[in-house]
């Protein structure tokens, strides 16, 4: 996947550090020039020094109609917006920005621009998420027999500090995905159980709960 990222800050460098980069061919629009070094230094991918709204850089140093995905990561909303409009008219099929402004949020998509990528949203649908499941599990969708249930674990919880594979869970219940705060990624074995975490459980047994939360 060729993927287009404008603005190198600290958000640019974490995607970086999480992409497979032998997968992806990835550029990175940075006009400052240190930081420009520190990308390169750090990851295998192209760095261009330009400013994000200079057209030229859409018309002759990068082949828009190569590009896949287009991500605006930079500390303005405006431009964020200025860069994803380019992205569709030259039919990007993947545009995201980083917005800090509901209103530009809606404009992006009112205007069919691309996914408007929120941090307060996203924290507060986390911290929404993790108020409704912490007394008991979420039902979050029901997959013939199954149910797929969201379990947010409290300190007092009797698996806190158990690896996973000392759980006692019968066949038919299966922790798919843990998010530990920073991540949400399939469980492994030792991975011990901390207040906080997340469990997304797939289960045929309606109280699930008890196997987490006694």
């Amino acid at each position: 996947m060729r993927i287009l990222i404008v603005g190198g800050g600290g958000v640019a460098e974490e995607l970086l550090s999480l992409l497979d980069l032998k997968k992806h061919q990835v550029y990175v629009v940075e006009k400052d020039p240190q930081r420009r070094a520190e990308l390169s230094s750090k990851y295998d991918i192209f760095v261009i020094g330009k400013d994000a709204t200079d057209v030229t850089l859409y018309a002759s140093d990068i082949q828009m109609d190569e590009i896949d995905m287009v991500i605006a990561l930079t500390g303005r909303n405006e431009i964020n917006l200025f860069v994803l409009a380019i992205a569709k008219l030259y039919n990007v099929p993947y545009r995201l920005a980083k917005v800090t402004d509901h209103r530009i949020a809606n404009l992006l998509q009112e205007l069919g621009l691309g996914v408007p990528i929120s941090q307060a949203s996203l924290i507060a649908s986390i911290l929404n998420s993790y108020l409704d499941s912490i007394s008991s599990p979420r039902l979050i969708s029901i997959v013939g027999n199954y149910k797929i249930y969201q379990i947010s674990l409290a300190e007092t919880d009797p698996v806190i500090g158990t690896e996973l594979r000392n759980l006692k869970l019968p066949e038919d219940v299966k922790i798919l995905l843990l998010f530990d705060g920073k991540t949400l990624r399939p469980p492994i074995e030792d991975d011990v159980l901390r207040p906080g975490y997340q469990l997304i459980v797939l289960s045929r047994v309606e109280d699930v709960e008890r196997y987490f939360k006694g």
